[in-house]
């Protein structure tokens, strides 16, 4: 028998597809009584995110590889996720939670997930990434096999 989830997490990246699964899981927190959290993941590092330099890097690659560069990039890149989705939300009851992960999406996401108590995920079956996506599977395709706990993708 399936238990009622305590928490919805949806992961947000600022697409359409992200702003859809936020909306549908809004009504099933409004139904369950359960707070929905907004997860944004991002690369751990400038590494991960750009990967190693083959050529000396210009002014624009490096300026990102200072700690504290690369921390603004992180919260000017989730703050503009959320504030997508806050506004496709709008005003509303349910408590709703913002968090920033680090790591591959789909990995960060799973792990979130899994040191939870009784989580659900719910995502948006297309992000932002498009092409890439379409060659290494999507996000929301390695959730829904790899988490341990329920997962509806929105279309």
């Amino acid at each position: 028998m399936s238990r009622q989830p305590k928490i919805l997490i949806v992961p947000v990246d600022g697409s359409e597809g992200a702003s859809a699964a936020a909306e549908y899981a809004l009504g099933l927190a409004q139904a369950l009584d359960v707070p929905v959290r907004l997860l944004y993941a991002f690369p751990r590092d400038p590494v991960d995110m750009f990967g190693i330099p083959t050529e000396a890097p210009g002014p624009e690659e490096l300026e990102y590889f200072s700690p504290e560069a690369f921390e603004r990039l992180r919260d000017q890149s989730a703050e503009k996720a959320f504030a997508a989705t806050r506004e496709a939300l709008g005003e509303t009851a349910v408590e709703i939670q913002e968090q920033i992960v680090s790591g591959h999406p789909a990995e960060a996401i799973v792990a979130h997930a899994a040191a939870e108590d009784q989580p659900q995920v719910v995502i948006g079956s297309r992000g932002l990434s498009g092409f890439k996506e379409f060659l290494l599977g999507s996000v929301s395709q390695r959730v829904l096999h790899q988490a341990d706990c329920p997962v509806t993708v929105v279309r």
